[in-house]
């Protein structure tokens, strides 16, 4: 290919400046890319070595012009031996351009091979592909052209050979498509065909090249050509694979890969695609484990190549194996610090460090995203959930302070991602959340508002804006001011009440209205409307009733409508319906024993035990209530009401001493129990 299409060409020797005048061609095979010269001088030939004692994992040395360099050397390492159909070496690196035409050599100084660029196979990769393989043509085969060499056929002459001409097109159409030039290279792949339709290599480019234009079905009919002229080329094969792993045609794809591994059990970029077929054929555990195999198959023969750790990584991100996938993105980049942008490399490896909670280190990646590529929004975004997810782990330490600051930042972050991109709904819910855990819950509506005005289906969008208006609720109620309390919580209820119809499985909504209707209800009442306030707890319950019914193990909707029916019931006592007051303080005795057992954490149960206790407490059956109290207390030993409602029990059982006590401990805890207790 070198000189297939030179105007003019002469020979230079590698080690001084001799020039040797180039006579004509004594013979050539298009097929293993290879030409005889014969030239004018004298000089000591390089020895033919036996290339039929070439073993895998050998070490190699090219002589040629990388990277446009004279006579510089570039030690690789024979990775395959294809032995059957076109016979080649499979070289593991990467050869530059100018390796093309070297001589490869032994340790013993013997040409075993001929350095080539091979016909292009498609890789697949999680965003991008090499469309190049490196090979070497064995030497045995050249020692058989110069055996059998011809009369001199001047250079000129030879250029005009149809059968030159047909393998000088398809080389352009390679250089052409290395260069992404495609409708050009793609007339040069149909002239070189028209010329000659028994080249089998270049069917195979014109598929890889149809591939890249979005055209698989038509690169599956080139292979097929391929195949039927050559059943043993295993780059139709892999191009096949990658053709049919773009039509998610994933068992095909496998089975082409299949086909490759048995020709050739040492070809990585098989194993790649097999795994990225197995990867996407379905979402089973055992078939990523198997993909997974592939990939380790891959970098074992090939561990230096960085897309492959890539590719493993997010395998293993799927798997939940976190560390091992931080473990390959590290990998890739020792191998190349400055990854392909398409790769994201430092964004994937942000989510990892975030998904396995650290949370810091991910916010360092996504610094080197943003710094990057100060216009990514979703890098934004990413980062203040980050940030966000830092600031609750501080709350949880009670460290309000940097709490608050991680949230503001996050804030901070959100914001730009709306800047970048206004019309992201995500953007808006997050910074919602970020703007309730500040207590600014206007703020955080008005987010809201926006992500349902750019999705009025969106459930979630709804039941964070009710959470929001619910909570103003109570700390309106809690200041007295009756018109906007009513208005919040009544919004509330609407929002959950909207949530629930887009969604109506969602056991929280439910749960969530029937607090806000109980909180109302509650509010109501202490407004003089009991009729309301008793309509509200009825709705209260019917709310809790729904969420046992989606979720029967729902523990707080259980103790939550024990709860409703214990103040249900207190309201008829007051108005002296005594036997309904009755019905319901059992049924609340129930509830709270359903909760209690459903509550896995008994050591957070104290509610549950205290809604049974006042429950049984109602019913006259103090020593239960007692008991119940007593719990209520070791769970949470500085809750005042606890205190204060077990010595109202006590004092029923004329224990005056100990009511006496309980009662202090509980206006020592907090001097206005007595106002807050029902």
């Amino acid at each position: 290919h070198c000189i297939v299409d030179a105007p003019s060409a002469f020979v230079e020797l590698v080690s001084r400046k001799t020039e040797f005048p180039i006579e004509g061609v004594v013979a050539f095979d298009v097929e293993n890319d290879l030409v005889v010269l014969a030239v004018t001088g004298e000089g000591v030939p390089l020895s033919l070595g036996n290339s039929d004692t070439v073993q895998i994992g050998d070490n190699v040395c090219a002589v040629g012009h990388p990277r446009a360099e004279k006579g510089e050397t570039t030690h690789v390492t024979i990775q395959g031996i294809r032995k059957s159909g076109i016979r080649r070496f499979q070289i593991k690196e990467a050869f530059d351009p100018g390796n093309s035409g070297s001589a490869l050599l032994n340790s013993m100084g013997e040409v075993i091979g001929v350095a080539v660029g091979a016909a292009i196979a498609i890789s697949v990769f999680s965003g991008g592909f090499r469309p190049y393989l490196s090979h070497a043509i064995p030497a045995n085969i050249l020692n058989a052209m110069l055996a059998s060499t011809g009369k001199t056929e001047p250079l000129v002459k030879w250029q005009r050979d149809p059968l030159v001409q047909s393998y000088a097109k398809g080389r352009e159409g390679q250089a052409q498509m290395m260069q992404q030039k495609h409708e050009e290279a793609l007339a040069c792949f149909d002239a070189a065909l028209e010329l000659n339709p028994d080249l089998v290599e270049i069917y195979t480019n014109r598929a890889g090249l149809k591939i890249l234009m979005g055209e698989a079905e038509d690169a599956i009919i080139d292979c097929d050509s391929a195949i039927k002229l050559n059943p043993n080329f295993v780059e139709a094969y892999i191009n096949r694979a990658s053709a049919n792993l773009s039509l998610n045609q994933h068992d095909a794809a496998i089975a082409d890969c299949d086909a490759v591994l048995k020709l050739n059990p040492d070809f990585a970029q098989a194993y790649v695609i097999r795994a990225t077929a197995k990867f996407a054929a379905e979402f089973d555990s055992d078939q990523h484990k198997a993909a997974l195999a592939d990939y380790d198959a891959a970098i074992k023969l090939n561990p230096n190549a960085a897309e492959i750790y890539f590719a493993r990584a997010h395998v293993r991100s799927v798997l939940e194996d976190f560390a091992g996938a931080i473990e390959d993105y590290d990998k890739m980049i020792s191998l190349n610090p400055e990854p392909n942008p398409l790769f994201n490399v430092y964004g994937h490896r942000g989510d990892a460090k975030r998904l396995s909670r650290d949370y810091e280190g991910a916010i360092e990646d996504y610094d080197k995203v943003i710094q990057s590529n100060p216009q990514d929004d979703d890098a934004y975004n990413i980062r203040g959930q980050a940030k966000y997810y830092v600031g609750e782990s501080k709350s949880d330490k009670s460290d309000k302070t940097v709490a608050r600051k991680c949230y503001q930042e996050a804030i901070d972050d959100y914001s730009e991602a709306i800047r970048l991109d206004p019309e992201n709904r995500s953007y808006y819910f997050n910074r919602g959340l970020a703007k309730r855990q500040l207590g600014n819950y206007e703020e955080a509506i008005s987010d809201y508002d926006k992500v349902i005005q750019l999705n009025p289906k969106s459930d979630t969008g709804y039941f964070q804006r009710a959470y929001a208006k619910h909570q103003l609720g109570i700390s309106n109620a809690d200041q007295e001011d009756v018109v906007r309390a009513n208005a919040y919580f009544q919004g509330a209820i609407a929002d959950y009440t909207e949530s629930i119809k887009l969604d109506p499985e969602h056991a929280i909504s439910y749960y969530n209205r029937g607090l806000a209707n109980d909180r109302l209800g509650k509010f109501k009442a202490n407004q003089g409307n009991i009729a309301e306030a008793r309509s509200l707890y009825q709705q209260s319950i019917e709310d809790y009733t729904e969420t046992i019914r989606v979720d029967p193990k729902y523990a707080s909707a259980h103790n939550g409508r024990g709860w409703t029916k214990y103040i249900l019931g207190q309201l008829e006592t007051d108005h002296g319906n005594t036997e309904k007051a009755k019905d319901l303080f059992h049924a609340a005795v129930t509830d709270g024993d359903e909760a209690i057992r459903l509550n896995s954490d008994k050591s957070n149960a104290n509610a549950e035990y205290h809604t049974r206790a006042v429950a049984k407490a109602a019913l006259g059956n103090y020593d239960g209530a007692i008991e119940d109290f007593d719990t209520a207390i070791r769970l949470k030993p500085d809750d005042a009401l606890y205190y204060y409602e077990r010595g109202q029990a006590k004092q029923a059982l004329s224990k005056h001493e100990e009511a006496k006590a309980d009662i202090t401990k509980a206006k020592e805890l907090d001097p206005d129990v007595e106002n807050k207790s029902i």
